[in-house]
C-alpha cells in the first residue's frame, strides 16, 4: 500500500512539474510576443523591460537578444548593447554581430575586441565547445581501437600511435583552455583596475564602460584579468558576465 502511495506521489509530482514547466514556457512565449509587438510599435523601453523579464528566466530567442542590443545602443548604453550582442553571438552564426561589435569598439575606442582571425577563432571554439569535444573524443576512441587491433595483428602501430598522441594533446588543450575563461564587459564609467584583489591595492588604471575582458580567475568579490598585458583585478559587480 505504501509503495503504491509513493508511486502515485511521484507521478503527481512529475505531472505538476511538467505543467509548471509548460506554463512558464507559455508565459515566456507570451511575454516575447507582447514585447515584439511593442518593439514594432517603437515602444522600445517597454519592450526592453519585458525582454529582461524573459532573460531572467534564462530563456531567450536570437531575435530578442538582437533587439535588446539595438534598444540599448539607441539609449546610449554601450556596455549593455555590447553585452547583448555578445550573448547573441553565443547562440547564432551571424557574422554581422562580430562586425557590429568591432564597429562599436572602434567608435568608442574599446579594448578586447579585434578583427583578427585569432579572436574570431577563439569565439568559434567557445561557441562549438561541445561539438568539438565530441568529435575529438570519437577520434581518440577510434584511433585507440585501431592501435589495439594493429598490436594484436603484430602490425606497425607507430603511425597510429603518433596520430593518437596528437589528438590526445588536442583534446587536453581543448578541455583545459578552450572554455576555461568567461568574458565580461565593463559596465560602468570610472571603473578602477587594481594591482591586487583588495581595496587597499594600488590603482593601475581607471577605465570607462564597454571594454571586453577575459575572466581568468575569481577571488571573493574580485575578478582577475589582464589589461595591457598586466595582471589586474576588478570588482565583480562592475562587469557584465557574458553567459546565458
Amino acid at each position: 500500500m505504501k509503495n503504491k502511495q509513493k508511486a502515485i506521489s511521484k507521478i503527481l509530482t512529475l505531472i505538476l512539474f511538467l505543467l509548471v514547466t509548460q506554463l512558464n514556457a507559455q508565459t515566456s512565449e507570451g511575454l516575447i510576443q507582447t514585447a515584439d509587438s511593442l518593439f514594432t510599435a517603437k515602444q522600445y523601453t517597454q519592450s526592453l523591460e519585458l525582454y529582461k523579464e524573459v532573460l531572467k528566466k534564462h530563456e531567450y530567442s536570437e531575435s530578442m537578444l538582437l533587439k535588446m542590443a539595438f534598444i540599448q545602443e539607441g539609449l546610449g548604453q554601450i556596455s549593455e548593447s555590447l553585452y547583448y550582442l555578445n550573448l547573441y553571438n553565443k547562440v547564432s552564426d551571424d557574422e554581422l554581430a562580430l562586425l557590429k561589435m568591432e564597429e562599436l569598439a572602434k567608435k568608442h575606442r574599446l579594448q578586447g575586441y579585434s578583427a583578427s582571425q585569432s579572436w574570431q577563432i577563439s569565439l568559434l571554439f567557445k561557441k562549438y565547445y561541445g561539438i568539438i569535444l565530441k568529435v575529438l573524443m570519437s577520434i581518440v576512441v577510434l584511433l585507440f581501437t585501431i592501435l589495439i587491433y594493429l598490436k594484436r595483428k603484430k602490425m606497425n602501430p607507430m603511425p597510429v600511435a603518433i596520430s593518437l598522441s596528437v589528438f590526445l594533446a588536442l583534446l587536453f588543450f581543448h578541455v583545459n583552455f578552450s572554455q576555461n575563461t568567461n568574458s565580461g564587459i565593463v559596465h560602468y564609467n570610472s571603473t578602477y583596475l587594481m594591482s591586487g584583489p583588495s581595496a587597499g591595492s594600488s590603482v593601475v588604471e581607471i577605465i570607462d564602460e564597454g571594454h571586453l575582458i577575459d575572466i581568468l580567475d575569481r577571488k571573493d568579490v574580485w575578478v582577475h584579468t589582464k589589461w595591457m598585458n598586466q595582471d589586474v583585478y576588478i570588482k565583480e559587480d562592475q562587469i557584465l558576465v557574458v553567459e546565458l
